[in-house]
């Protein structure tokens, strides 16, 4: 049954139950860290190097941005 299966962060394919690979990872917009689920350790990597790209490239709009 795929009505609860999660998807992957990072492509967003749908992960089978048990085979998730959680780890909590900063997102854009949001303080702190959330926990997103992958398919593989390579993806959650892969995701990290990507938002630690945009987090650094990307301005603040607020007067101490």
């Amino acid at each position: 049954m795929s009505l609860f299966k999660k998807k992957c962060e990072y492509c967003k394919s749908k992960i089978e139950k048990n085979e998730e690979v959680f780890r909590d990872v900063k997102v854009p917009g949001f303080i702190g860290t959330r926990k997103k689920a992958f398919c593989s350790k390579e993806h959650a990597d892969s995701y990290e190097t990507e938002i630690a790209g945009h987090c650094k490239s990307s301005k603040g709009g607020s007067c101490c941005g």
